[in-house]
């Protein structure tokens, strides 16, 4: 019995040691689990990015994942942060438009997710205004560091208006309505998804009119392929006031969600599943399914991203909870070789645990071989007999040799070998 024991431990022990090898190299190549924190740059508190955010942050919190925000000036400084080295940020909103691959390399696009129409708002003048007529104006384009600023220095160089041809304001939000209204200003910016604060009083304000860019909208999504054109629907602020009381075609960047190339694949995962929970839905510039989207983008599209848009979310993912199918899927590089290797490994195993215990019995035929040639190659009769005494031993010792009752034939084999050697130099 303590034969075969020892065999056993003998073979399993060589076969554990194959495969304890072989997953120690494969673990070199098993991705690190996804971090428990992940930092997105927004803007200011109180706009669409930081609201959307905080939408992420608590469908992230179910998967015991912390989204911590990070308030910022606008989309500028969003890039400036993301694109540091280290990153100083995992992920971005950024609006379409502000940057891309060129300005900003090593970065990756995980879809856009709403639009950001551009508002632009006068004192005093036809909604049919061209943006041209704002020369030599005082116009409130917000703060150094936002998307609206950059937007709206793009748009006035395109109708030929630099710094020096107009008097630009830093100002944003309440700040450049109130300048608007009370005279401070002639022109207002705002880049902003939804209806603000800001928006709305603008809208109701009398004497300040809410551009429309009718017909030359498709002049500018032409110039600015980043640019759509919507509409923005008569009565859609408020039904009961009739703000705005006829349709108004605008322009409008994307928003877009930007990581570092970095980023953790289950991260991008999860993150997909909630722009997708959060913005699917119709919008008030879109309709139901239109976004998240991956066209257009400024920088690459981010391979995981853009497997979720085509395909939706993983198997795994899609029947298992989060942490069980990343740890599945971290596994697989294991599963794998360990597969490969075990499933030969336990087929050569019971033969090798045979030829364990045969070759106790088989290594002896060896000297038996070698005493029947010295028994017929004896020339005298004490050569004979020193051979003859070898094969006594040899008989005593074999005798002792104990295998299992499975392998017993192999050995009574050997037995009745020594004592066909013996009878025949008897004769």
């Amino acid at each position: 019995m303590w034969t075969a024991i020892r065999a056993f431990l003998w073979v399993y022990a060589l076969i554990a040691l194959v495969v304890i090898a072989a997953l120690a190299f494969a673990w070199r190549f098993v991705a690190p689990p996804p971090p428990r924190e992940v930092v997105v740059a927004t803007a200011a508190p109180g706009g669409a990015y930081h609201a959307a955010a905080e939408a992420w942050a608590r469908l992230l919190a179910r998967e015991g994942i912390t989204l911590r925000l990070r308030p910022t000036a606008g989309s500028i400084e969003n890039l400036r942060l993301l694109s540091a080295d280290p990153p100083e940020v995992d992920i971005a909103l950024v609006q379409g438009g502000v940057g891309g691959e060129a300005e900003y390399p090593g970065l990756e696009s995980l879809g856009a997710v709403f639009y950001e129409p551009l508002w632009v708002f006068v004192r005093g003048r036809q909604a049919d205004l061209r943006v041209a007529e704002l020369r030599g104006l005082r116009i409130a384009i917000g703060p150094e560091g936002s998307g609206t600023r950059a937007l709206a220095l793009r748009l006035l160089a395109a109708n030929r208006i630099g710094p020096d041809d107009a008097v630009l304001l830093p100002l944003a939000g309440m700040a450049a309505a109130e300048a608007l209204v009370e005279g401070r200003a002639d022109a207002a910016v705002f880049v902003s998804a939804r209806p603000t604060a800001a928006i709305t009083h603008l809208l109701r304000v009398p004497e300040v009119t809410l551009v429309d860019f009718g017909p030359r909208a498709d002049a500018y999504v032409a110039a600015f392929p980043y640019l759509t054109r919507v509409v923005l629907p008569a009565g859609a602020i408020d039904l009961a006031e009739d703000l705005p009381s006829e349709n108004v075609v605008m322009v409008a960047p994307m928003a877009e969600v930007v990581a570092h190339a970095a980023i953790h694949p289950q991260i991008v995962a999860l993150l997909m599943e909630a722009f997708t929970e959060t913005h699917r839905g119709r919008q008030l510039f879109a309709p139901a399914g239109r976004f998240p989207s991956a066209d257009p983008t400024d920088w690459p599209l981010n391979a995981d991203a853009a497997r979720y848009l085509r395909h939706g979310p993983g198997f795994l993912k899609r029947y298992l909870p989060f942490w069980v199918a990343v740890w599945i899927e971290r596994m697989w590089v294991l599963i794998i070789p360990l597969l490969t290797i075990a499933i030969p490994l336990s087929r050569i195993a019971p033969p090798l645990w045979r030829w364990q215990i045969d070759r106790k019995v088989y290594r002896w035929y060896r000297h038996v071989k070698r005493l029947e040639t010295a028994l017929k190659e004896a020339r005298t009769e004490e050569e004979r007999h020193r051979a003859l005494a070898e094969l006594d031993a040899l008989q005593e010792r074999v005798g002792r040799v104990r295998v299992p009752l499975t392998h017993a034939q192999p050995l009574y084999q050997l037995r009745s070998h020594i004592a066909l050697v013996r009878d025949g130099a008897l004769r």
